[in-house]
């Protein structure tokens, strides 16, 4: 029996909001049962100190636990839970909630549909967080990720979300405990390493980049990249998870998913051609028939490393404001602006291997 994968978005009125989760269970768009994945962005800062992670996860995951009446430990287990912390400029709190099963309807006659796969690395070790350790153990994820999905062709693979780790004061101390050194002590700049190196990670898996890795490359290299994901570092996890999404002939999906590399982080025309992929036609906005169709838009951006924006000066880079934040607002503000929708997912900042340089990705979910 093929899968039937399923996305829905909802909206969050605060980082421990599951009150569209439930009602998405209890009108029965599906079983908890059934819950593949959660991405949401939460309304924290979006740094190290991030608390708005670990809260909603929280909050995700004993609402699935309350339902299928699994211990906490076994949704973990078997659900991805992806929070992205930072909310800035116009970008809505919201989550979209993947969900799989197997179905015994036909499928819309051999047309590639959407198909969802998931996996976890074991837990990393301070010490091997940025390394060529992590990078090695995110892309035997994608790999199992991959057959998980069912997904035979690398070619149609169009995103790849990992959610990582990052370094804390005492997981470095843990580390210096062992006689063991860390990538680097500044915390919120492990945020960058974890980001690359699981980037690195679903190069290798969907061989976009062929190994082995040079150690001294990670975070270094603007040349090495992946056309195809993002990833996203907190300090509510140790492990790597990984979701896989994309489009699948003879799946019985109703939704189909497709992607387009963003040249920077204005690159509105970039967006277009992500919606283009799934079949929505738009030159300005998406009109509002066309809307409906769109679940979710994913877009990872970076900072391009001279600071500049089409050959143009910005202060991303200067500015006593961490990047991370004025980047998210400015991809956040591009890509609602081509979709017509606030409620979309933008992660930007300071990092490598996540597109091309000063560039990026985006991914959409749509109605079939």
């Amino acid at each position: 029996m093929p899968w039937e994968c399923s996305a829905y978005k909802f909206m969050m009125a605060s980082p421990e909001d599951v009150s569209g989760l439930e009602s998405l269970i209890a009108q029965g768009s599906f079983s908890a049962d059934e819950v593949l994945c959660i991405i949401a962005k939460t309304e924290g800062n979006g740094r190290v100190n991030d608390f708005s992670r670990p809260l909603a996860h929280r909050a995700f995951r004993d609402c699935l636990s309350a339902h299928t009446g699994w211990t906490a430990a076994r949704v973990d287990d078997r659900v991805m839970f992806c929070m992205s912390g930072g909310c800035e400029g116009v970008i809505t709190p919201h989550a979209t909630v993947f969900t799989r099963r197997r179905s015994n309807a036909p499928s819309a006659h051999g047309e590639p549909r959407l198909a969802l796969g998931i996996s976890f690395t074991r837990d990393l070790l301070p010490e091997e967080l940025g390394t060529v350790v992590q990078v090695e153990l995110v892309s035997e994820a994608v790999r199992s990720a991959l057959a998980d999905a069912e997904i035979t062709n690398v070619d149609d693979v169009h995103y790849v979300q990992v959610k990582c780790p990052l370094l804390t004061s005492d997981r470095i101390a843990q580390a210096h405990a062992r006689n063991a050194r860390t990538v680097t002590e500044d915390t919120l700049r492990s945020m960058g390493y974890s980001n690359g190196s699981s980037a690195l990670g679903i190069a290798l898996g969907l061989g976009e980049l062929s190994g082995p890795i040079d150690p001294a490359s990670i975070c270094t290299d603007p040349d090495l990249y992946t056309n195809r994901g993002g990833s996203s570092s907190g300090i509510e996890l140790m492990r790597c998870q990984v979701l896989v999404v994309g489009n699948v002939a003879g799946a019985a999906s109703t939704y189909v998913s497709g992607h387009h590399i963003l040249t920077d982080l204005i690159d509105a025309d970039g967006v277009r051609a992500a919606l283009r992929s799934v079949g929505i036609t738009v030159e300005g906005t998406v009109s509002e028939d066309q809307r409906d169709r769109i679940v979710n838009v994913f877009g990872k951006g970076q900072v391009s490393l001279d600071g500049r924006v089409r050959g143009h000066r910005s202060t991303l880079l200067t500015d006593s404001d961490l990047n991370t934040r004025p980047a998210r607002a400015v991809l956040g503000a591009v890509i609602a602006s081509v979709v017509g929708d606030p409620a979309i997912y933008a992660s930007a900042g300071w990092g490598y291997h996540q597109g091309p340089a000063g560039g990026g990705m985006v991914a959409i979910i749509a109605k079939a």
